[in-house]
């Protein structure tokens, strides 16, 4: 399988909704094992070719963090979920 920025931006995806279901169950051991994930990926997704891809990851984090501080996770990860189901979908078909 090709790993491009389609790739890393699903998987940054997923380690964010880790982070977020983490941050939902008060388990900070685990919120921080995935945010070290999500920004070992993020880091790939930066020299994937694509930006703009890293770019969206960077507001991904960021929203992340909004959305633990304002209590929306919930709200958050069905945004999270509709914006990278897409991409896993691709690398799957």
């Amino acid at each position: 399988m090709k790993r491009d920025a389609h790739f890393y931006f699903a998987n940054l995806g997923a380690d964010i909704g880790r982070c977020a279901a983490a941050a939902i169950d008060n388990n900070a051991g685990r919120y921080k094992s995935s945010l070290t994930r999500a920004q070992k990926t993020l880091g790939y997704l930066r020299h994937a070719g694509r930006p703009q891809a890293y770019e969206e990851g960077l507001l991904l984090l960021r929203a992340l963090e909004y959305a633990r501080h304002e209590d929306r996770l919930g709200e958050f990860q069905e945004h999270l979920n509709a914006l990278v189901v897409p991409f896993a979908r691709r690398l799957l078909a």
